[in-house]
């Protein structure tokens, strides 16, 4: 879907897109530099919900923007094997599993577009296949990530509490990930 809008807040240009879809509630989402507009069938109050975030829409395009000027400076593993990534996460995995006290059942791996893993409350595990371009520490936290979800499931406290524990500075690596996420999606040609 192309922008089909654009707005100026202070000296930023920013792309939205306003979309009705079967939810209860309407919503902002930033993906890349676009901002989408969600809003539930019948209601017409994309300018109000966007004149009332302004300041946090500002804030989160401005950080995207910064985050692709720092993507430039990224350099991408390219020289990893698949067969190279797969042993680098069975391995982390095992390691991690047993820090954790968990049972992982199933690793998979798979090109996704939106996210580096995703966990299943019955230790079954996805990983991206394009983790294998990102730097090891980033994949060792990637995976603890994951196997901290077959603890806790949500994104609450008590999961950033187990993240903690074992990489105090996960906000830098949330960070850097984002980073990273912008330079691998410009490589592998995904939108």
């Amino acid at each position: 879907m192309k922008p089909k809008n654009r707005l100026k807040i202070e000296d930023l240009h920013v792309d939205y897109v306003v979309s009705h879809r079967k939810v209860k509630y309407p919503r902002l989402e930033i993906k890349t530099d676009v901002l989408y507009v969600i809003l539930p069938e019948g209601y017409d109050g994309a300018q109000e919900l966007i004149r009332k975030h302004e300041k946090w829409i500002y804030n989160k395009i401005s950080q995207v923007k910064q985050s692709q000027m720092e993507s430039k400076n990224r350099k991408l593993y390219l020289k990893r094997t698949d067969r190279e990534f797969k042993e680098i996460i069975h391995q982390t995995v095992e390691k991690y599993s047993l820090k954790l006290d968990v049972k992982v059942e199933e690793i998979k791996f798979r090109r996704m577009k939106s996210r580096w893993g995703s966990c299943s409350s019955n230790g079954k595990v996805n990983f991206n296949q394009y983790l294998k371009y990102l730097p090891a520490n980033l994949i060792e936290y990637i995976v603890f990530h994951e196997l901290s979800h077959l603890i806790e499931m949500s994104h609450n406290r008590k999961f950033w509490n187990i993240i903690s524990c074992e990489f105090p500075e996960y906000k830098e690596l949330e960070d850097e990930l984002f980073i990273y996420w912008l330079k691998v999606k410009e490589y592998v040609g995904i939108g």
